[in-house]
């Protein structure tokens, strides 16, 4: 990290002359000595946001027609550095290598901070009575303000006087400078529609993406703190891919680092042959992306995966830092419960089994052929498969990805919904089997109550069994003794009447 630390603040360096900040230079060799006791000066920060167009660097003096929106409301710190004597060589000599990098100036160095903010409507502050010297300004951005995506310039050093960029013999005390911001608006979005999430263990992905930067830059990074209930599958390369104007980068293009075992947290930096890529098209409104693909390993009990990345657009940012944050996009998964009763007295009927289905179509393969569409039945949060109702008469299966909410979005159209059916494949004793899927099942949203476990019902009426005809040998055997009986009844009968009509002839 300290690695990290030093050749960011050297870019820093770069972008400040680059987006005009004031550049510093050593005073000419015929500028007149500095009076002693010398006048005091001051610094006048001019904000703007957004400039367009090709940047020069700064000179000190006044410039009416610098580009970009004037921005009020800034906070700019300015601190004094010792043991810079500007009435010396060696003086000027440690000014300019503090302002090449001002990150080596020594903290105990430091004098105490002045602090002033710039007003409405020219966007500009002026910290005056400032005595010769060497200082560095340094912007103070609230948090507020980088949710806005307001991106802020690395610090620099300004001394008071400089030479005058044209009259070589005369000193410039009331210096101006023109620290630029940019504002970036990064985006999140994500991918869970049809055919790729359903249930825990399916992939979702996930776009952190931003326009590219309007002008040139030295550091560009994406960061993507996951919850627990995501991770990265492995190889971890495979599922990370950076765009430009929807174009993939190169691997050698960035790096990554991503661990799940510590904080879940995917970060990626582009490396200087990605950079190279993203200042040519500065300024063109392209767009360079991050998408990263996760698993569902688990889901919390209310069945919301939010998410929020990051982007890094220059030095100005350490990685460490929130970073200007991406808007909160969101899956969401709940749950379906059947109940099972009798249809006739509505009693709860336990022991029924269920599996359920992302179509009906799956439901009737399964159904047709249950080995050969063994994997169409889909699993609850635990990983199981078959859902049995209890005494209460209910089974719960949870862990379906909401009907009506995809792509981080309420759908209104039913005909979008990601509904469900589910087939009975046993029945509780004594009932019928009810061989048709049931469905369409929607596991609701309610935009009411965003925060609440979407579900989708079902009641399933069960009929009892008819009563049908005895078979087997018990009632054969019974009705064969009767059938007997009757015969020998019935020649007994025969017998006593033929020998009356004997008798009587």
């Amino acid at each position: 990290m300290t690695q990290f630390r030093h050749i960011k603040a050297t870019l820093a360096v770069a972008a400040v002359a680059a987006l005009g900040v004031l550049g510093f230079a050593a005073p000419a060799s015929a500028a007149p000595t500095i009076p002693d006791p010398a006048p005091t000066g001051s610094i006048t920060v001019h904000k703007l946001l957004n400039p367009t167009g090709d940047l020069v660097e700064g000179n000190g003096l006044e410039d009416p027609n610098a580009p970009g929106t004037p921005l009020a409301g800034v906070e700019f710190l300015v601190q004094p550095i010792d043991g810079v004597d500007l009435r010396t060589t060696a003086g000027w000599q440690t000014a300019g290598e503090y302002a090449d990098d001002p990150s080596s100036i020594p903290a105990g160095d430091l004098g105490a901070i002045v602090r002033g903010t710039t007003t409405a409507p020219d966007g500009e502050y002026t910290f005056d009575d400032l005595t010769i010297g060497a200082y560095l300004v340094t912007e103070n951005l609230t948090a507020a303000q980088i949710a806005e995506g307001i991106t802020p310039a690395a610090p620099f050093v300004v001394t008071v006087p400089i030479t005058h960029p044209t009259d070589l013999d005369t000193w410039v005390y009331d210096v101006h400078v023109y620290p630029k911001n940019l504002q970036t608006t990064p985006d999140k979005t994500v991918d869970d529609g049809p055919g790729t999430t359903y249930q825990v263990g399916d992939l979702i992905d996930w776009t952190i993406s931003a326009p590219v930067p309007s002008q040139e830059t030295g550091f560009y990074a994406f960061k993507d703190p996951l919850v627990e209930h995501l991770v990265i599958p492995a190889p971890v390369a495979d599922n990370v891919v950076v765009t430009l104007n929807d174009v993939a980068l190169a691997a050698a293009d960035y790096t990554f680092s991503y661990d799940s075992t510590t904080d879940n947290t995917l970060i990626v930096t582009l490396n200087q042959s990605g950079l190279d890529k993203v200042n040519a098209v500065v300024g063109t409104g392209q767009e360079i992306a991050l998408t990263l693909t996760t698993e569902v390993v688990s889901l919390p009990d209310d069945g919301r995966l939010q998410n929020t990345g990051a982007v890094f657009p220059n030095e100005g940012f350490d990685i460490n830092e929130p970073g200007v944050p991406t808007p909160e996009v969101e899956s969401k998964f709940g749950e379906i419960v059947i109940t099972k009763q009798d249809a006739s007295t509505s009693e709860l009927l336990a022991g029924a089994e269920f599996r359920v289905f992302a179509s009906e179509a799956d439901a009737k393969a399964y159904a047709a052929d249950p080995t050969g569409s063994a994997g169409l039945p889909l699993s609850n949060s635990e990983g199981d498969s078959i859902f049995v109702t209890g005494t209460d008469g209910t089974a719960t299966i949870f862990g379906l990805r909401a009907s009506n909410w995809q792509d981080g979005a309420e759908l209104t159209d039913p005909a979008d919904f990601q509904n469900y059916w589910v087939l009975e494949t046993k029945a509780p004793a004594g009932y019928e089997l009810s061989t048709a899927p049931l469905g369409p099942i929607t596991v609701s949203y309610d935009s009411a109550a965003p925060t609440e476990l979407p579900v989708g019902t079902l009641t399933v009426p069960n009929v009892e069994k008819g009563t049908l005809p005895f078979t087997g040998g018990t009632l054969a055997a019974g009705l064969f003794y009767a059938v007997g009986g009757l015969i020998l009844v019935g020649g007994v009968l025969l017998l006593i009447n033929a020998r009356r009509r004997r008798v009587r002839a």
